[in-house]
């Protein structure tokens, strides 16, 4: 134990003086994802071994990342690295997620909506009889290893990501600890391979020197898998000092640190990558980028209507780019609609990766148009949903079905908004009325979705907002229609407003911001002396 280590306890009064906004609606994931290689079907691609010929997979998630929080879409935060990639890769300006991140992690491990598994909210435990992707790569012979946020389960030792086919672990089991003390309250969520792990420094640093130093430290005859959860730019809302002086021109002090906490991140990708092209594996890798869900404090979703919580296009339209060297195009942006998941299959057809499911993929494989850089027409509707809510594309329409929970305390009526989503992506104007029998047959059609979110148990979005901005418009960037605006307007579900309160950052100088919403959910163990035990060590069998 490094006894120099930022305390627990020492920042508590913080901690619990100001809950998690993202103990709201996700703690997750704006999903960072790269593959870093494939494996089965590619072309010439050399590796640092020639006894390893299979692609590597890497795959870089954010975690509340808004649409309009890149670089290369106009976004005041520096992103070099990511921008980079754009240049080098496939951007996919069609891609989609959940509104929340434990339904977009729980669909890119098993390649169903994640309904199926009876995950409609933040914090819930996925059971164990999905194969998940991982699993499947070291069933092919691949090392794999992931860092950041787990967020899959806690409650035994069983659920643990060392224990769900992942050869090596680091991180958080939780979402939104501290980035300094890396505590949720008084309890230390910080662990490797299992064990609790105390260790100084900011966690987006952390995650891109633990996965640098395997790619760096592995066995170069094997392909790796690579699943890097990065927590930035979740709340708390906390950055390196320097880098939040770096946009001391903007007002707003949420958006400014995360502003810095989007550079961090952008820099510890592109230690990642740095480490991919000192060891010679450039070519033979697939990375795949991504943010896990639409954007919550400070963050910008673009023109788009909604954010972080709700299936509008703010909250599940987001930033996605694929890098294959020689395999797929690159500088092209593709049109094709995709979601989360979909990755799974993907991967499957293009590594030829066997799989033992348990019931089909409710994705389908768009590794055509990966490799083409074409648009086509998808044989599958994109199902998306939350605990109240879900939304249906297909074809040139999307439908919003909302407050479908039959189970939700004094739930408003069911509402019903139909868009033509290619002509409108800003879902202004709703034809539902104008077209009857296309609401008529996309209802039939996915009734199921109705059916599994209107008979579960109640587990509202945490804090859930509405999209639009007190400065009004559709929570433009800035400079767009309606403008930034200020905080979010609160709007909805328990735990809902925004309390954001400013106390010091324990580890240097600077400003902590946490939002409303649920104080944290870790469980607090003690021995029989009274002592905390650290999450990592305290779940039973």
């Amino acid at each position: 134990m490094n006894d120099s280590s930022p305390n627990c306890t020492s920042s508590q009064n913080a901690l619990r003086a100001f809950q998690f906004v993202e103990s709201r609606i996700c703690r997750g994931i704006t999903a960072v994802f790269l593959v870093a290689a494939i494996g089965g079907i590619f072309l010439t691609a050399p590796s640092a071994s020639a006894a390893n010929t299979k692609p590597n997979v890497l795959i870089l998630v954010s975690d509340d990342q808004g649409w309009g929080d890149v670089g290369y879409h106009g976004g005041e935060m520096a992103t070099p690295n990511i921008d980079k990639l754009v240049e080098e890769g496939l951007e996919m300006n069609r891609f989609y997620a959940y509104p929340i991140c434990t339904p977009t992690r729980t669909s890119l491990l098993t390649g169903h909506i994640s309904m199926r598994h009876d995950i409609f909210a933040p914090s819930q435990n996925l059971g164990h009889d999905p194969q998940l992707m991982n699993q499947a790569f070291k069933n092919a012979g691949y090392m794999t290893m992931t860092a950041g946020k787990w967020h899959l389960g806690r409650d035994t030792q069983r659920d643990f990501p060392i224990n769900r086919g992942f050869d090596h672990t680091y991180g958080s089991l939780n979402a939104g600890p501290d980035y300094w003390t890396h505590c949720r309250g008084e309890v230390k969520d910080w662990g490797r391979d299992g064990r609790t792990v105390h260790e100084n420094g900011y966690a987006t640093d952390l995650f891109g020197n633990e996965i640098s130093r395997l790619i760096r430290d592995r066995d170069p005859s094997k392909p790796f898998f690579s699943y890097v959860a990065f927590t930035a730019p979740h709340t708390p809302l906390q950055a390196p000092q320097e880098y939040v002086d770096k946009y001391a021109h903007i007002e707003d002090e949420d958006r400014r640190i995360y502003c810095a906490m989007v550079e961090v991140l952008d820099v510890a990708i592109g230690n990642i990558l740095q480490a991919v092209d000192d060891e010679g594996i450039r070519d033979n890798t697939l990375v795949l980028f991504f943010s896990d869900n639409g954007g919550s404090a400070g963050a910008d979703n673009g023109d788009f209507r909604g954010r972080k919580g709700q299936v509008y296009e703010g909250g599940t339209r987001l930033p996605a780019i694929f890098r294959w060297p020689g395999v797929i195009p690159a500088g092209v942006r593709s049109e094709q609609p995709v979601v989360v998941y979909d990755i799974f299959p993907t991967f499957v057809e293009a590594l030829g990766i066997p799989t033992k499911l348990n019931m089909p993929f409710d994705g389908e494989s768009v590794w055509d148009t990966l490799q083409s850089g074409k648009t086509r027409s998808r044989k599958t509707d994109i199902l998306i949903g939350n605990s109240t809510a879900y939304s249906v594309h297909s074809g040139e329409y999307k439908l919003v079905h909302s407050n479908v929970n039959k189970n939700t305390p004094d739930a408003p009526a069911e509402t019903i908004e139909l868009f033509k989503i290619y002509d409108d992506p800003n879902e202004t104007k709703d034809v539902s009325k104008a077209n009857p029998d296309v609401v008529n047959a996309m209802l039939a059609k996915n009734r199921f979705m109705a059916e599994m979110i209107g008979n579960a148990p109640f587990r509202a979005p945490r804090g859930a907002r509405g999209g639009v901005r007190a400065g009004g418009g559709l929570g433009g960037r800035p400079g767009g229609p309606g403008g930034r605006g200020g905080n979010a307007v609160a709007a909805g579900g328990p735990g809902g407003g925004d309390q954001v309160a400013a106390g010091p950052r324990v580890g240097g100088a600077g400003w902590s911001r946490y939002g409303g919403g649920r104080p944290s959910s870790a469980p607090i163990v003690r021995d029989a002396n009274g002592n905390i035990v650290h999450l990592h060590e305290s779940i039973p069998e």
